[in-house]
């Protein structure tokens, strides 16, 4: 996945599912207890269906060592409210780097879910930063290289959940609830969207724009970025399927005004039914959430 560094941070930590490029300084790892690594095991997928928070990935049939990283280092830090946030997690490498952080970011990554599907928790959850950073043994790295990159985000994603069940003592669990939510349909007249042939799926998110290539859950990623930006679940209701090419421009209503003599954009609901042929509807239905149950600060390393 080639992923580009927004100049909005909130938008650079939702490219969560992909490659990112940042890296953390140097700090100290402490060593996570040996006693979490146990014999090698088949590595099963963890998914509700319904959402695509929660997405089902491909079934892992290779049998390769329990998914926790052998060293892992979190430190509480201070940042402006403007600080990007880095997020470096590479699906067939065992490394894991994270700055100016939540434990909700974090969440969002572990579960593949936005933070509009999150209930629960102590107030720092979403207020505290934290930088992380975590890798595993060369052994390790090697096996998860074996993976389809699928199946390798589907590791990481469990690796990440041990990481958090260790150093915050993270308690959560899922259920579903009846929540308010846009339904993304196709809009009368028919869908616009356009498949693609493009190999290597690709995110770039910004201030008022969406451009998805080569992904073939491009709807579903096209839903949870729109979540987060709405502040309510969007579902992917369209039923279409395949890969396509998305890319969608509007007017962002917390973007400086345009200059003089200049026009106004499309709102983001007009822009999705003008350039996609889709539509939003807001209804009420049920909603997978992740419950955090009990969560603590982590120790200083």
């Amino acid at each position: 996945m080639i992923a580009v560094l927004t100049e909005n941070w909130r938008l650079s930590l939702k490219l969560l599912r992909w490659t990112y490029g940042r890296l953390l300084w140097p700090g100290k790892c402490c060593p996570m207890n040996p006693e979490k690594r146990a014999p090698a095991l088949l590595i099963c997928v963890i998914a509700i269906p319904g959402t695509t928070a929660f997405a089902q990935s491909p079934a892992i049939q290779k049998q390769i060592s329990p998914p926790t990283f052998d060293v892992a280092s979190v430190r509480s830090m201070t940042y402006s409210d403007d600080a990007p946030t880095h997020i470096h997690n590479p699906p067939r490498n065992s490394e894991f780097k994270a700055v100016n952080v939540t434990l909700r970011d974090l969440l969002e990554v572990a579960w593949e879910i936005p933070e509009t599907q999150m209930a629960g928790g102590p107030a720092w959850a979403s207020a505290d930063k934290f930088d992380l950073e975590a890798k595993s043994d060369a052994r390790f790295k090697d096996e998860l290289a074996t993976l389809s990159v699928e199946q390798g985000k589907e590791v990481k994603r469990q690796m990440l959940r041990s990481l958090l069940n260790e150093r915050f003592k993270l308690e959560a669990h899922a259920e579903k609830r009846d929540m308010p939510i846009f339904a993304l349909v196709i809009a009368k007249g028919g869908s616009r969207l356009v498949k693609t042939d493009a190999i290597g799926a690709g995110l770039s998110s910004g201030r008022g724009r969406i451009s998805i290539t080569g992904a073939d859950d491009a709807l579903a990623i096209l839903a949870f970025e729109l979540s987060w930006r709405l502040g309510r679940p969007v579902i992917d209701q369209t039923g279409l399927t395949g890969r396509y090419g998305i890319t969608l421009n509007w007017t962002d209503e917390d973007a400086p005004s345009p200059v003089s003599g200049g026009s106004n954009g499309p709102s983001l609901f007009t822009a999705i039914q003008e350039q996609l042929g889709l539509k939003l509807v807001a209804t009420k239905g049920p909603v997978p959430i992740l419950v955090i149950d009990h969560a603590e600060r982590p120790s200083e390393n």
